[in-house]
């Protein structure tokens, strides 16, 4: 859409208003309706830039724009910019937001498409290979995060905002607090975990259970998994690993020792049952056992977690 120079300025060809401001009133519109909705401030921020871009590419508020630049905007994205289908697909949402329910568009879905992609199934560690990748991590807060990451079948947001208080050392239980998005929910503390952590606790200042630079604060998420990338690296495994591998992996172990798709749907925090069951293609038995992953693995010595701290 033509953009007129006024004053040094340019200004939207529709409604004749500087170009800036007109796409932020755009903007604020989209933040507003998604805190009455109580939507993540993350999903609200990514929702934001993706208007935003959309406004700047055509240089005008994006409340004016029609179905079939929306559709040249998609092709852009495609064709010119190469995106990923996430990256895409998490546009339209946004536009769909906007468009559907901030602006009150009577637009029919199929003016906004999602991108088909294949679904991948997720890379899986063997007990062993899960045992091998915390082994060369000698600093016990490192090697206990990826132990609670991969007993509990942990996100990594969930991780990092553990506080010593969350673990029920009497009923042994850990407790997920809940968030914007997701429901409170506890989940098995594991044996072993429970005694390698003792030690920890011992020497441990901080409400977090996992603290970052400041005892104030917890670890990032971005410092966790840094932690995971350099113990991948040091564990020398041929495999693509994130802290997200572990959960993968504790919950396929876990069904393959039986425990049922439903109780694993309450332990991972789905909301729906496909999500945990797209783990495994096995066929499982209608039984539970309350077995954690973690109390399967090899036995180390207790020594280990003494050793005196190297860069690992």
């Amino acid at each position: 859409m033509k953009q007129d120079w006024v004053g040094g300025v340019f200004h939207c060809g529709a409604c004749l208003k500087p170009t800036r401001e007109c796409i932020m009133s755009a903007v604020q519109r989209l933040i507003d309706e998604m805190k009455r909705r109580n939507y993540a401030a993350k999903t609200t921020k990514e929702y934001a830039g993706c208007v935003r871009r959309l406004g700047a590419h055509f240089g005008c508020c994006p409340s004016t724009l029609t179905p079939e630049q929306i559709r040249e905007y998609q092709l852009h994205l495609i064709q010119q910019k190469h995106v990923s289908w996430s990256y895409y697909n998490s546009t339209v949402s946004a536009f769909r937001f906007l468009y559907l329910q901030a602006l009150r568009r009577d637009w029919s879905i199929e003016h906004l498409p999602y991108g088909r992609r294949g679904r991948q199934l997720p890379v899986i560690l063997s007990r062993q290979e899960v045992f091998q990748l915390w082994r060369p991590l000698y600093r016990p807060k490192r090697r206990l995060l990826l132990m609670t990451a991969y007993s509990a079948a942990l996100r990594v947001s969930e991780l990092v905002q553990l506080r010593v208080e969350d673990l029920d050392s009497v009923r042994m239980l850990i407790h997920i607090r809940p968030d914007k998005r997701r429901r409170e929910r506890w989940v098995p503390y594991s044996p072993t975990l429970k005694q390698r952590l003792e030690l920890y606790l011992a020497e441990h200042d901080s409400p977090w259970l996992f603290c970052g630079a400041s005892t104030e604060r917890p670890l990032s998420a971005w410092a966790a998994r840094d932690i995971c990338v350099q113990a991948a690296r040091l564990s020398r495994l041929d495999k693509p690993i994130t802290l997200y591998t572990l959960r993968h992996s504790a919950v396929t172990h876990l069904l393959e020792m039986g425990v049922d798709p439903r109780t694993m749907q309450q332990i991972l925090g789905h909301g729906r049952l496909s999500s945990t069951l797209r783990y495994t293609l096995l066929s499982y038995q209608d039984r539970q056992r309350q077995v954690d992953p973690l109390d399967l693995l090899p036995r180390e010595p207790r020594d280990d977690d003494t050793t005196p701290p190297t860069d690992a």
